[in-house]
C-alpha cells in the first residue's frame, strides 16, 4: 500500500486511545490483528549530506531502508546491521545501496539522530462478508531519551471499498480526530524532541551582514557565528565519531585567527593580541590529530599508488600510523576537557557578548569600507607574488602564496553579503581554481615530508622494514613526479586567475 493512498491523523491529548479503539468496535464490525513492537533509528550525518539530496535513511528489523523524503517511496533496502555510535558507508554490505551512499558520504559517518520505540495495534474493519475493507492502526511512539510520546491513527483503505473508507473517516471526524500529520510526522517530531532540526548545521560558512554595521558589530557577528561552530563540533570530536568535527573545528580556528590578523584595529588591542595567542594554542593542540586523519584518509590511494607486490609493505605503516592517533586523540581530549580550553572559549564568548566601550582605530568605520580595503591589500599582495612565480622559483613561494590564497578566500566568504553575490561566486570560484591547485602541490609536499620522515626512521635488517622501506620509496617517486605535474599546470591556473576580465571584476567590486 502506497505512503500516499494512507490518512495518519495525529491524536490529540484529551482523546484516550482504549477507549476510542473501543468505539471504533461498538460502530464497524472489527478484528484485532494485534501489537507489534519495533524500534527504528533515523539516521544522516552530522551536516545532513542525506537530507541535502532529498533522502532518509532508516534502520528497523535489521534492514536499512532508503527513503524519497518527498513521497517516502523506499528507494532501495539491504539487510545489515546497525552500530549504536556510527556507521560508514564501508561498514555497509557491498551493493546498492552502499554504492549510492559512498560518494554523498565520503568520509563522514552516519549517525543515530532519532530512535523510536512504536507499539502499533492494527485492527481489520470488515463488512457483512467478514471480508476487510479498511485497515486502521493505531501507534504509540517513544522518542528515546525523551519523555516525548507520539500517537497517531493510520487509515489504510483497500482497493474497491471506498464507501467503508469514508465512513472509517467519518467517524474519527466525529471523535475530533482531524488534523493529519506530515509524512514522516516521527521523524520530525523525534528531532524536535531531542532539539535538533533538519539542515540545522552545515559546514559551509554563510553569514548575512547589514551594509550599515560598523566594523565592530560585523566583527563580532563574524566571530560568534565562528565560535558556535567550534561549540557545536565539541562532542563529536571527543567521541571521535568522524574526522570532519575535528575539520570542521579547526577551518573555525583558522577562520577566527585570519580574522583577527586582518580586523586587527577593530578590536582593542588587548584583545586582539590575546585570542591571536589563544586561538594559536587551540590550532597546536588540534594539529597532530587532524595530521594523523589525513595521513590515514591515503591509504587507498596509496595503495593504487603501487604495484601489488609493494601494497603488503604499507600494512604495518598504517597500522603504526592509528597507533599513533589513538595516543593523540587522548591527549585532544584531555585538552578540550582541560581548564584553559574552557576559560579560552567561555571568556571570547562573553567579550563577544559583551558590549566593550575600549575605543580601537577602525571599531566605528563602516564594514562595506572596511571589507573593500582588506580585499583589495589581499588580492594585491596575491596578484604581486603570483606574477613573480617562474619555473625556477623555489617551492616555498607556492606555499606562501597558498597561504595568502586562504586569507582572501576567508575575507571574501566574511563578506560576500556586502557585494553582489553572483559576481563575488565568480571572483570566489577563480580563487578556488588557484587554491586547489596550490593546495594540491602543498599536499604532496607535505606527504613526501612525512614519508621522508618514516623513510630515515626505519632500522634496516628486517623483511618488514624491507617491505616497508620499499613501498615508501615507490610512493615518494610517485607523488615527486605528481607534484611536478602540479607545478606545471601553476602558471596556466594562474593566469586564469590574473586574467583582464578577472582583474576588472575585482576593481569593479572592491575599489
Amino acid at each position: 500500500m502506497q505512503e500516499l493512498q494512507q490518512d495518519t491523523r495525529y491524536l490529540p491529548e484529551p482523546v484516550e486511545m482504549q477507549p476510542l479503539m473501543d468505539a471504533l468496535a461498538d460502530a464497524f464490525a472489527v478484528e484485532i490483528e494485534g501489537t507489534r513492537e519495533s524500534v527504528a533509528t533515523w539516521y544522516d550525518t552530522f551536516d545532513w549530506r542525506l537530507y541535502n539530496r532529498g533522502y532518509l535513511l532508516r534502520h528497523r528489523d535489521r534492514h536499512w531502508h532508503l527513503l524519497d523524503a518527498g513521497t517516502g517511496e523506499t528507494l532501495v533496502s539491504c539487510r545489515a546491521g546497525a552500530g549504536k555510535k556510527r556507521v560508514f558507508s564501508w561498514d555497509l554490505p557491498a551493493g546498492r545501496l552502499r554504492s549510492l551512499l559512498e560518494p554523498l558520504l565520503d568520509v563522514r559517518a552516519l549517525l543515530p539522530l532519532v530512535t523510536l520505540h512504536s507499539g502499533d495495534t492494527r485492527l481489520r474493519i470488515l463488512n457483512r462478508d467478514q471480508k476487510t475493507t479498511v485497515f486502521v492502526e493505531f501507534s504509540r511512539q517513544q522518542v528515546r531519551g525523551t519523555d516525548t510520546l507520539l500517537r497517531t491513527v493510520r487509515l489504510i483503505p483497500v482497493r474497491g471499498y471506498d464507501k467503508p473508507m469514508r465512513a472509517v473517516r467519518a467517524f474519527f471526524d466525529k471523535h475530533e480526530v482531524v488534523e493529519k500529520v506530515p509524512l514522516f510526522y516521527g521523524f520530525e517530531q523525534g528531532l524536535r524532541a531531542m532539539g535538533r532540526a533538519p539542515g540545522d548545521y552545515s559546514s559551509k560558512f554563510a553569514i548575512q551582514l547589514d551594509p550599515d554595521l560598523t566594523a565592530r558589530q560585523a566583527a563580532v557577528t563574524i566571530y560568534r557565528l565562528l565560535l558556535e561552530t567550534m561549540l557545536v563540533n565539541e562532542e563529536g570530536i571527543i567521541r571521535d565519531l568522524d574526522s570532519e568535527f575535528l575539520h570542521d573545528f579547526r577551518v573555525a580556528i583558522r577562520r577566527t585567527r585570519s580574522g583577527l590578523g586582518q580586523m586587527k584595529k577593530v578590536l582593542p588591542a588587548d584583545i586582539t593580541a590575546t585570542m591571536k595567542e589563544e586561538f594559536a594554542y587551540l590550532g597546536r593542540i588540534t594539529g597532530p590529530v587532524r595530521d594523523l586523519d589525513v595521513y590515514l584518509l591515503y591509504e587507498r590511494d596509496y595503495r593504487a599508488r603501487l604495484p601489488e607486490m609493494l601494497q603488503d609493505g604499507l600494512g604495518t605503516f598504517f597500522a603504526d600510523l592509528a597507533g599513533q592517533r589513538k595516543v593523540e586523540q587522548k591527549k585532544l581530549v584531555r585538552a578540550l576537557r582541560s581548564p584553559r580550553y574552557r576559560q579560552i572559549v567561555t571568556s571570547w564568548d562573553e567579550y563577544l557578548r559583551s558590549d566593550d566601550p575600549t575605543p580601537s582605530a577602525d571599531a566605528d568605520v563602516p564594514v562595506i569600507d572596511l571589507a573593500r580595503r582588506i580585499i583589495r591589500r589581499r588580492y594585491k599582495r596575491i596578484v604581486k607574488d603570483g606574477r613573480a612565480i617562474g619555473d625556477d622559483s623555489p617551492d616555498e613561494h607556492l606555499h606562501r602564496l597558498r597561504i595568502q590564497g586562504k586569507k582572501l578566500r576567508y575575507s571574501l566568504e566574511f563578506f560576500r553579503s556586502l557585494f553582489p553575490d553572483d559576481e563575488v561566486g565568480v571572483v570566489i570560484r577563480q580563487l578556488k581554481r588557484l587554491q586547489n591547485n596550490l593546495g594540491e602541490f602543498n599536499d604532496l609536499s607535505v606527504q613526501q615530508e612525512m614519508l621522508a620522515r618514516s623513510l630515515r626512521g626505519l632500522r634496516p635488517g628486517s623483511r618488514r622494514n624491507m617491505e616497508l622501506s620499499a613501498a615508501i620509496g615507490g610512493l615518494l617517486t610517485n607523488l615527486f613526479h605528481e607534484q611536478q605535474r602540479v607545478r606545471k599546470r601553476f602558471a596556466r591556473t594562474f593566469a586564469r586567475f590574473d586574467s583582464r576580465k578577472n582583474v576588472a571584476l575585482f576593481r569593479k567590486l572592491f575599489h
